[in-house]
């Protein structure tokens, strides 16, 4: 028995010893805070040793899989099965799956800490919790573009959203999931498709959820109210499960909510780019033993290349393709077995998972970071795209160009705050938001009802519209990325200490407390909002579908939840054919974005088969 293995045997038996002596001498047992945690697994015989900060109890690095190494890297995961009488440190944070290492952004942890054993859970529950307590779980699965991130990252710190939750009658357990990213998580060529080792960070998550439905109950979890929450890639991969194997089997997760982002949000999911940035990445190791590299020859070196090299490799190249962070150079890709089809012909056909409520978002300005700050011709509106979604033609680009005139973001030129920034940068954001976020989240949303995937009622939408980024992006020189994409995360987790000189101040807690809350909602009682979360039940995204437009390609009528802004919390109904003159402030407002008219191209299926979507 190793020396952390009795030194935690000693410290539970004292800790048993200790309430024992104080319950007979009928002492009230006042001092329990100072020791760790503890939760055992009688069924295998395990006991989580976690850690505590106030009010919320901590159990860190707890692994799902087995270490991906070896001929099991790139390989689906093998769920974990610790041997019985095992005592698990799980009172700190385990290592990222491996990425570049530094800083991101200064409101996000510095990676220092990397390792192809990352395969592990975050969990955090309220202090006290009784393991028949039968709690309700929000699963937190990351965004970063399959590049980058954790769930140990400080930007998804859980403590505020266990806190609101307990504070409002309503707690939870969270759990958030470390997955395979880069080549490490998405690699394919023709070998792996063959043997069907591919989508790799898909299938580590898909084994996490399985790992709260088999596990959390001795956490004092319920297996059967399990709500998956992902962000950006993490809402895109939420969608792509609710796509895998043609739908034709269940998904380990009862609820969903998808914070900007639907499946193929960003990238054609053909997997022939990413084949051939796998080979390019085996050229550089010297494992492309033949001419095409996709043998499986090449595969079994590629598991031989020291993991220091391959990351340093496939880091560099993928961050000079994309840069800055590399984002989209690998990402998941039909592989004729998880995915066995473009998402949204998947979704025009039925072939998906059914009868999972839905709650979907974007940020009003999630494409801010995607443009240059210098972008003020036309071209350069394209060029903002032109990286990752390079298929159009000229055609689309026209249209696009259209439908964005750019004397519609005149108004939004700030010269004396943001410098000489062009009404074209603006344009080029709004275009960039909704070819990535908005339009994919209403098509989704909209095709999911449509096919039968569940009632419309239960299907419900808002944008974001505040950011308590305001001071860092304004340190960092881009104050005129306003509300982008990551600001809805800190409301959500309710962070009432930000990093990187973010906005901490009173109304903006008060305002993360709310949307807190509303989403607590969800995860509780599968409708988000409340008369306990400071704002009214939501009302469904489509408030008049019925059977006869089921043929309909695109909503007629939408209702929008509103969250910050000028216009503060409102639930906003907007139609196609509105007369603007007599739309209210929001209304009005939700209408300048033009949400028919765009995405009705955006998600036609001209758009989808050059995008490949």
């Amino acid at each position: 028995m190793t020396n952390f293995k009795i030194n935690l045997l000693f410290g539970v038996v004292a800790v048993a010893i200790h309430h024992h002596l104080l319950e007979r001498a009928n002492i009230p047992i006042l001092s329990a805070s100072i020791f760790p945690p503890t939760v055992t697994d009688f069924t295998r015989n395990i006991r989580y040793i976690g850690s505590r900060t106030p009010g919320v109890e901590h159990f860190q690095n707890v692994f799902y899989a087995e270490e991906p190494t070896g001929q099991r890297r790139f390989a689906p995961p093998v769920p974990v099965s610790p041997p019985k009488g095992s005592i698990i440190d799980a009172s700190k944070p385990g290592a990222w799956c491996p990425q570049g290492v530094g800083d991101i952004l200064p409101f996000t942890s510095q990676v220092n800490n990397i390792s192809e054993n990352c395969l592990s859970l975050r969990i955090a529950r309220p202090s006290g919790v009784q393991r028949d307590a039968k709690l309700p779980v929000a699963v937190w699965i990351h965004g970063g573009g399959h590049a980058l991130g954790s769930a140990s990252d400080i930007l998804y710190t859980p403590d505020g959203l266990v806190r609101a939750a307990a504070a409002a009658g309503k707690p939870l357990i969270y759990v958030g999931i470390n997955y395979r990213l880069g080549i490490f998580g998405f690699a394919t060529s023709k070998a792996m498709i063959e043997t069907k080792q591919t989508n790799a960070g898909l299938r580590d998550q898909r084994v996490a959820l399985q790992w709260v439905q088999d596990h959390i109950e001795v956490f004092g979890g319920d297996p059967d109210r399990v709500t998956a929450i992902g962000q950006s890639v993490g809402a895109s991969d939420i969608g792509l499960h609710l796509t895998s194997f043609n739908g034709s089997r269940n998904v380990p997760f009862q609820q969903a909510m998808m914070m900007s982002g639907a499946p193929g949000v960003n990238f054609n999911s053909d997997p022939v780019f990413v084949a051939n940035n796998t080979v390019a990445i085996a050229r550089q190791v010297g494992c492309a033993k033949n001419e095409d590299g996709q043998s499986i020859e090449t595969l079994e070196c590629l598991r031989a290349v020291p993991a220091d090299l391959l990351i340093n490799v496939t880091v560099n190249e993928a961050r000079k393709a994309r840069p800055p962070f590399g984002e989209g150079y690998f990402y998941p890709t039909i592989d004729n077995d998880y995915l066995n089809g473009r998402p949204s012909q998947l979704m025009r056909t039925g072939k998906f998972v059914k009868n999972i409520p839905i709650v979907a978002s974007w940020v009003t300005n999630d494409g801010a970071w995607y443009a240059s700050p210098q972008t003020s011709t036309d071209e350069d509106v394209l060029g903002s795209f032109g990286l990752w979604l390079h298929g159009f033609s000229r055609s689309t680009k026209e249209k696009l160009l259209q439908l964005y005139p750019v004397e519609d973001f005149n108004h939004m030129v700030r010269q004396n705050y943001d410098g000489g920034i062009s009404p074209q940068y603006y344009r080029a954001a709004q275009m960039s938001r909704d070819i990535w976020f908005t339009c994919p989240v209403l098509d989704f949303s909209w095709q999911y009802a449509q096919t039968g995937g569940l009632n419309a009622s239960r299907i419900w939408l808002y944008e974001h519209n505040a950011t308590r980024f305001t001071p860092v992006f304004e340190a960092m020189g881009v104050p005129m990325w306003r509300v982008a994409h990551l600001s809805d995360i800190p409301y959500v987790f309710n962070n009432p200490h930000l990093e990187g000189g973010a906005d901490n101040s009173l109304d903006q807690l008060a305002l993360s407390e709310t949307v807190s809350k509303a989403i607590v909602g969800f995860v509780h009682e599968g409708r988000p909002g409340g008369e306990g979360a400071g704002m009214q039940k939501w009302s469904s995204a489509y408030p008049t579908m019925r059977d006869g437009q089921r043929s309909s390609e695109s909503a007629s009528r939408l209702s929008i939840q509103v969250i910050g802004g000028p216009l503060g919390l409102s639930e906003v109904a907007i139609d196609r054919d509105g007369d603007v003159g007599v739309m209210t402030a929001a209304q009005q407002a939700l209408a300048w974005e033009k949400l028919f008219g765009r995405c009705d191209f955006i998600n036609s299926p001209q758009m989808r088969d050059e995008a490949g979507v």
